[in-house]
């Protein structure tokens, strides 16, 4: 503990290290000189000193490891792969493998200001895409004239799939959507434009606006389930 030392201007005991914020705290217009001699302008510095926290070895590991934790999230957040969003360009893809038709589908060649384009990613051997028919075959009755409706055949790993999507399978699955008109093409190689749209389950649905954004995605969501995406369509259509 300081030395006490009695105030210039009130005579109250203080000790060394506070005096000097006692006179500016109490006495603030009192100009005075503290008075400290050598020994005493020491022992000050010394209060001074160990009244100060001391950081224990421990304690700077932890600090250091806070900030790196700190570091490592702003850097992930900066550079990790971010998911694919409403408002984001929809990724650009070409296939070759075409139902119905003798050249490749590339989707940027098919952005029009006047027709949005739905995706569809099934896979033949999925019940839920199996199950989604009748609602496919509504949407395109009701906006095939407005939009373009795209479906495509991906791989997906799930026990019991036939591996990758064949032509020959895609287009068994085709044939079971009887009374439509709109494109089926088929990813045989890879798993790029599966990969591109982040799908994980099938069916999932992609609208791409006439911007070529996209204005609404529904991954791999229940048959029966098309109001949200209806109401995205009417608004999508100029």
């Amino acid at each position: 503990m300081a030395k006490l030392k009695a105030c210039p201007v009130c005579g109250q005991n203080v000790g060394l290290d506070k005096l000097e914020a006692h006179v500016k705290r109490v006495h603030p217009k009192e100009k005075v000189e503290l008075g400290f001699d050598e020994q005493e302008v020491k022992e000050v510095r010394q209060a001074r000193k160990a009244a100060k926290p001391s950081v224990s070895s421990s304690g700077r590991w932890i600090a250091l490891v806070a900030v790196l934790l700190v570091v490592v999230v702003v850097l992930a957040v900066i550079f990790l792969p971010k998911g694919l969003g409403v408002g984001d360009p929809a990724p650009d893809f070409t296939l070759t493998d075409t139902l119905g038709a003798n050249q490749p589908w590339n989707l940027n060649s098919h952005i029009n200001p006047n027709r949005p384009i739905l995706l569809e990613f099934f896979h033949p051997d999925c019940d839920a895409c199996k199950k989604a028919i009748p609602d496919t075959k509504t949407i395109f009755q009701r906006y095939g004239a407005s939009i373009e409706m795209v479906s495509v055949a991906i791989t997906l790993e799930v026990p019991g799939f036939r591996n990758p999507p064949t032509v020959a399978t895609a287009l068994e699955f085709k044939n079971s959507v009887t009374g439509q008109d709109w494109t089926f093409i088929v990813e045989t190689s890879g798993t790029a434009v599966r990969d591109l749209y982040k799908v994980t389950s099938t069916p999932t649905f992609y609208l791409i606006s006439t911007d070529g954004k996209i204005a609404y995605k529904q991954l791999g969501d229940s048959p029966g389930n098309t109001a949200a995406l209806e109401a995205a369509i009417t608004k999508a259509i100029p």
